[in-house]
């Protein structure tokens, strides 16, 4: 498994956490929210920012850590 990290360009809310329950937000800024977790792989990464794209969502930043 890998852990990812993805900056979202919003604040924290009800609503963003809700679209991501199985991974952690925390709010880094005014309009700025980490969803962290872990992924097993490539499809589940894909899966991940597809929901984001279809959510109309942007993201500001992708990290992944081995």
């Amino acid at each position: 498994m890998s852990r990812y990290e993805i900056r979202l360009p919003y604040a924290w809310s009800d609503t963003l956490a809700a679209a991501f329950p199985e991974f952690d937000l925390v709010q880094i800024g005014p309009a700025e929210t980490l969803v962290i977790g872990e992924l097993h792989d490539q499809t589940e990464l894909h899966a991940l920012l597809a929901r984001i794209a279809d959510l109309g969502l942007e993201i500001a930043e992708l990290r992944h850590d081995r």
